[in-house]
């Protein structure tokens, strides 16, 4: 079986798209797959890292206000558009899955002319323009709340969560104290927080974060700070006025890898995050209990509806952007700290509603999906 996998623009699209294609060689070790991305999008250089042929098509970002550009980027959308209809009638494609993003968009309407089945990944509680006009063509909406399939044409949601790199979660036998002793600067049984501000981080958060630290750090506890690569010289700048940098119990790393995120999730005892699905679903699956402040400028405010689902669920406290201040925040995180049933409480609420296996469950189905008796109906 020949599979397409598309994804693109952001972590959260790229990661969960490797995430089912690697489950697909788990459960189809003969199957071939090709990644279709931006040619100019940070999957170009990612995808070919993970040993997955990668096809470059063009792709721009549509603004949401009309500029003397905008004409431009529509002409790069068709561009791109003809670009994939082509690699996927040359790859002799079975079936196409798409995870967001405008590479994403061309790939899986190109798969639906083409008339080959499409499913797509729609994690949001409230979905986006792309994915609801996809969704009109597609065989399959992967979702990650009941909630949503209200939103899609009957009879084509199934709840699958989003897709979740293999070993996100840490090995039961990695311990909390373990996990925080392979960070720099971390003590092996002081209060942690986690902050994740989504794959390229986020300058707001990063900004309350700075100024709580210290606060923090006076009361016992202890800060592992993704910063997002594009942010990492702007808080090392502000980390050295604050006399931060060098300071035990505040560990600020520019990315976190494969390698490191699973241990950093396991020595987190509260998070501090966005509220895009890739970083709730990774929340969610290692049980972690999260202060959720949303993307205030997100589509249709997306990301607060998706805290909510968690904030009702018992696994999350949802704090906006606008009202967060450096002091509530502490306020915040030391009132967890000091309230471990609470804590205990957040953290069964989360893995409740964490789904693991998401990728292993979705690739099972596009396999299903793909076989010729299930394209003949």
């Amino acid at each position: 079986m020949r599979v397409v996998v598309s994804g693109g623009g952001t972590g959260g699209h790229i990661f969960p798209a490797l995430a089912v294609a690697e489950a697909l060689r788990r459960r189809q070790p003969d199957v071939e797959r090709l990644y279709i991305g931006a040619a100019s999008g940070m999957e170009a250089e990612i995808v070919p890292q993970h040993g997955l042929p990668f096809q470059g098509v063009t792709a721009k970002k549509l603004r949401k206000l009309l500029s003397p550009g905008t004409l431009g980027v529509l002409l790069s959308l068709v561009k791109g558009y003809w670009e994939a209809r082509t690699y996927l009638r040359a790859f002799r494609t079975d079936v196409v899955i798409g995870t967001g993003g405008y590479a994403t968009a061309a790939t899986v309407l190109a798969g639906q002319h083409l008339g080959l089945p499409t499913a797509i990944v729609a994690p949001d509680a409230v979905p986006g323009r792309t994915n609801r006009f996809l969704a009109r063509g597609a065989r399959l909406i992967c979702i990650s709340f009941p909630e949503a399939a209200a939103f899609y044409p009957e009879g084509k949601t199934v709840v699958t969560g989003l897709p979740l790199r293999a070993g996100i979660v840490a090995p039961p036998n990695v311990t909390a104290q373990a996990a925080r002793c392979r960070f720099p600067g971390l003590a092996p049984d002081r209060f942690t927080v986690l902050v994740v501000g989504g794959s390229q981080g986020a300058r707001a958060i990063n900004n309350v974060i700075l100024e709580a630290t210290p606060a923090l750090l006076e009361a016992g506890a202890q800060v592992l700070h993704q910063t997002g690569a594009r942010n990492f010289e702007a808080v090392r700048a502000q980390a050295q006025a604050r006399h931060l940098w060098d300071r035990a119990g505040y560990c600020p790393l520019a990315f976190l890898d494969d390698t490191q995120m699973p241990l950093a999730w396991r020595a987190a005892d509260v998070v501090v995050c966005r509220g895009g699905m890739s970083t709730l679903s990774e929340v969610l699956a290692n049980g972690v209990p999260a202060v959720v402040v949303p993307l205030p400028t997100a589509y249709a405010d997306h990301q607060t509806a998706n805290a909510r689902e968690l904030v009702k669920a018992g696994a999350a406290l949802l704090r906006p952007e606008s009202g967060l201040t450096a002091g509530t925040l502490v306020q915040e995180l030391l009132a967890l700290r000091d309230d471990p049933a609470r804590r205990q409480q957040m953290a069964a609420a989360s893995r409740a509603l964490g789904r693991p296996d998401a990728a292993d469950d979705v690739a099972k189905r596009l396999l299903e999906l793909g076989r010729p008796s299930s394209k003949e109906t």
